[in-house]
């Protein structure tokens, strides 16, 4: 036996035998021994004599004692403590296993499940502790042992003792207290303070460890690992090992940020972001998959350090002052999305990640996000996300969120099965994921009423009431909200009734509202700019203070061709980098009318005839065609005779002139007319063919309305809503000849499109995403309350009857033409389906607006092709846009 083993057995003896020395650490020597009292081993540590010496006894055992009645499953706990022949002593449990660091020695890294249970287990220890106002202070692989697998956490108590009896004292020692490798950057630095905190930045040390090999800062020394500890950010975790999930390496970039106050509240609130999938932080580099975007604290440096970095700052200024960087150049060009056979009117098509990367865009196989990297040529599907509509971004870029068939869903990048976040959306929609944690969606009151609402981004979060729409002030609805960096606000669009559209922004947490400027969408670019969309199809960009939440300068124009749907203009995007991107307004592009048999084949109905063309419609009797051919933001009516011939302009005037429809009698042609710019409007005229008469007003409806249609007999004209509300989408009646009244078809909470009769004036084909998705229904006419059919089984829009009653054509999710075999006498049936082709190479239909006619024999179909065989819409992405905008600004 060796002397200090000597004189401890004999000290103890009257307690314990002690048997031999199984460890030795910085601070204390462990032996094991035999409770003679209650005859099981032991684990007894003694501090080093140098540091007993400054300890004094007393004081160390008063401290000692106040973690003996810590009790938890991971806590390894104290049985005894005191002085005995000038030992500073205390006994614990033997545990029969090994420790962390032996483990770590013989395997380096461990997997990623067990380096996850292991470190929430003793999260869940430290949490426990810190309630009871104890920190431990000295968390390191050394001082967790694993019994079966199972992590216990070992001293806790010590190191608050030597602190709080050694005070000021420990350099007198030579030893420090905490490893250098797990310590926190507040216990580097030596600050009176230490928090709980500390140990979630001592653990989440630990745990980079297990799952890098090696500790976040190396060094080759204790000083130059302090060093890096408080001025450096440690190599993000995953490229040190890629296959750590995202949500691990988010945990840890928070964990191990220099200030407390920037990391977890709480070692649980860490376990639980390991635990989250979904976690992620606004991290942009450093330890995680983002790492910390935090500015540090330049207390952490040393004084010698500083006055070091200054004088060499001073002596080598001349020489190592840096050179102006130059601006880097704007970058503008298009991408060809090709055939996209999607259908958004609430929700928009595209996303771009923060740091300009990644573009997201709808309309792949099955309906399946579409995925182009920047060093990539083309768009590439994204598994597991079918029935995508409306994509947006994870804060950290690295999750989409998306609406599929009323619900939430989000799907990692980098792959794997996506998740459902919650079931109850209803209605496709956009939304937003704010750095906080938290989602914004549009949601529905028991009246029907559409606000903004909020939940937390994880499965099952309930959703709480954000914005009061104000009905008083002619307020209808709140949609399309986007969410501030600075987390203290959204921004939204406001509907009134009378068809205005204000963006305005909501304060969290009590979504008090400030109304900014009227226009379609927002959205926010990290230089201060607004961005936003007006009804006109213009894109503009204003400084703005997300703070005081007010406009501050004079807007410049961006675009003056971006695309417009129900709610005005919503496709486009800004990355926190800079990146801009657009979808192209090919409204004005050159198309060609085209005949398409059953079987697909297409043929020009006249090849020498290329125009901006939209809305095509058969006469009743197949003779003539009626169009809208797009100009700017204007359109106008043009008639020609199927079999060939001339066109013939029908409009006349000023005003914008859409959406044709043929009267009963195939001898006149209504449309829906509005100022330039105005967006939809409820003005309905009618003027005969033949010409020479002038255009008679039938509908002066106050609400904007669009897709009219007659009934066969001509005594009612039917017209949808377009105000996103409470009961938005109505489909309306009204009978000219009976006095003009408006009365609703159907008219409820949900969103109703296209409206199409049959034949025989008694049934209404109609779309409807009262199911979480668009389907086809049929109801009578017009009185659709007796009797309710789905025609489609798994999504569908734009509905069109054959003139034989026989047929109900429809497009399905994947832009099919659906032929659907039914009876209309004496009641409504469905016989059976068949796809006839696949329709996405056409011009795309909206949900809103149908871009095709079938002929009077239901043989082939009347669609829109691009000019040339062009097929598909583009985007245009300006990169370094930041840059573009500051000339602009100095014009």
């Amino acid at each position: 036996m060796n002397a200090p083993l000597e004189r401890l057995a004999a000290a103890l003896a009257d307690r314990y035998r002690v048997e031999r020395e199984i460890g030795a650490g910085g601070m204390a020597t462990v032996y094991l021994a035999q409770d003679l009292k209650h005859d099981r081993d032991v684990a007894i540590k003694v501090l080093k004599p140098e540091l007993a010496a400054v300890l004094g006894a007393e004081r160390f055992v008063v401290e000692i004692k106040t973690t003996a009645a810590l009790q938890h499953p991971h806590i390894l706990p104290l049985f005894d403590s005191g002085e005995s022949d000038g030992f500073l002593w205390y006994a614990m449990p033997f545990i029969d296993g090994e420790t962390l660091r032996a483990k770590l020695d013989r395997e380096t890294q461990l997997g990623i499940d067990e380096a996850v249970k292991i470190t929430t287990d003793v999260a869940d220890a430290l949490h426990y502790a810190h309630s009871k106002g104890v920190i431990h202070r000295d968390i390191k692989p050394e001082n967790i042992l694993l019994a079966n697998g199972r992590p216990m956490v070992a001293d806790f108590g010590i190191a608050l003792a030597v602190s709080a009896a050694a005070g000021g004292r420990m350099t007198e020692t030579g030893l420090s207290l905490g490893t250098p490798h797990y310590m926190s950057p507040e216990q580097a630095t030596a600050e009176k303070e230490i928090s709980n905190r500390a140990d979630t930045y001592s653990l989440a040390s630990v745990c980079y460890e297990m799952l890098a090999g090696q500790p976040p800062h190396l060094g080759g020394s204790a000083q130059q690992i302090i060093m890096k500890i408080v001025t450096e950010d440690p190599v993000p975790v995953t490229r040190l090992r890629r296959s750590v999930p995202n949500n691990v390496a988010a945990a840890l970039g928070k964990a191990l940020e220099k200030l407390p106050a920037d990391r977890f509240e709480s070692a649980r609130a860490f376990a639980e972001a390991l635990g989250n999938p979904w976690f992620r932080t606004q991290a942009v580099g450093g330890v995680g998959a983002g790492g910390s975007a935090s500015v540090r604290n330049n207390r952490l440096f040393g004084a010698t350090a500083v006055v070091a970095v200054l004088a060499l700052l001073a002596a080598g200024w001349g020489w190592l002052r840096p050179r102006p960087v130059p601006a880097p150049p704007v970058v503008r060009y298009r991408i060809a999305l090709g055939a996209v056979p999607s259908i958004r009117d609430w929700t928009g098509e595209l996303a771009i990640s923060p740091d300009g990367n990644v573009l997201v865009h709808t309309g792949g196989p099955n309906g399946a996000l579409l995925v182009r990297r920047r060093d990539e040529l083309a768009f590439t599907p994204m598994p597991a996300t079918e029935r995508a509509q409306g994509p947006f971004f994870s804060p950290d870029g690295l999750s989409v969120g998306y609406f599929s068939a009323g619900r939430l869903m989000v799907a990692a990048l980098a792959g794997g099965p996506a998740m459902m976040l919650d079931d109850s959306l209803g209605l496709p929609q956009a939304m937003s994921w704010s750095g906080d944690g938290h989602l914004y969606r549009m949601w529905k009151d028991v009246h029907g009423t559409i606000s903004i609402g909020r939940m937390e981004a994880r499965p099952g979060a309930p959703l709480e009431a954000f914005t009061q729409v104000d009905t008083a002030a002619g307020e209808v609805s709140h949609f399309l909200p986007e969410a501030l960096p600075n987390g203290k606000a959204i921004l939204f669009v406001i509907q009134y009734q009378d068809g205005k559209r204000m963006i305005a922004a909501a304060r969290v947490p009590d979504g008090r509202i400030t109304p900014l400027m009227e226009g379609s969408r927002a959205r926010y670019a990290r230089n201060g700019q607004l961005l936003y969309a007006t009804a006109d199809g213009k894109l503009w960009a204003v400084p703005f203070d997300q703070d005081a939440l007010t406009l501050a300068g004079t807007p410049a124009l961006v675009s003056d061709a971006i695309p417009s749907t129900m709610v005005g203009p919503v496709d486009f995007d800004v990355s926190a980098s800079g990146t801009l991107v657009y979808a192209v307004d090919d409204a004005t592009e050159s198309r060609e009318l085209v005949w398409v048999a059953r079987n697909g084949q297409s043929e020009p109905v006249d090849a020498t005839w290329n125009a901006a063309f939209g809305s095509p419609t058969l006469s009743p009797d197949g003779a003539y065609l009626a169009v809208a051919l797009h100009h700017e933001n204007t359109s106008d009516i043009w008639i020609k005779r199927v079999a060939g011939g001339p066109a013939v302009k029908l409009s006349i005037g000023s005003q914008k002139h859409d959406e044709p429809a043929w009267t009963a009698n195939g001898r006149s042609v209504s449309f829906i007319s509005s100022a330039p710019g105005a967006g939809s409007a409820g003005d309905v005229w009618v003027r005969p063919i033949a010409g020479g008469a002038s255009a008679t007003l039938v509908l002066n409806e106050k609400r904007p309305i669009s897709e009219q249609v007659w009934s066969p007999a001509g005594e009612w004209l039917v017209v949808r809503t377009t105000t996103p509300s409470a009961g938005s989408g109505d489909i309306l009646g009204v009978r000219p000849s009976a006095g003009g009244v408006v009365a609703p078809i159907v008219a409820t909470s949900q969103i109703e499109y296209s409206p199409s009769l049959s034949p025989d004036g008694r049934w209404m084909a109609y779309v409807s995403g009262e199911s979480g998705r668009l389907e086809v229904y049929v109801v009578p006419f017009p009185d659709p309350g007796t009797a309710k059919w789905q025609a489609s089984p798994e999504g569908g829009s734009a509905p069109r009857w054959a003139s034989g009653g026989n047929e109900l054509f429809y497009l399905d999710l994947q832009s099919r033409l659906i032929a659907t075999q039914v009876t209309i006498s004496p009641t409504f049936a469905m016989l059976g389906q068949r796809t006839l082709f696949d329709a996405s190479g056409y011009v795309r239909q909206s949900v809103s607006r149908r871009n095709y006619d079938v002929s009077s024999d239901a043989q082939r179909f009347l669609m829109i092709k691009r000019a040339g065989n062009v097929m598909g819409s583009q985007l245009v992405v300006v990169e370094n846009w930041f840059e573009e905008l500051k000339h602009k600004g100095k014009q």
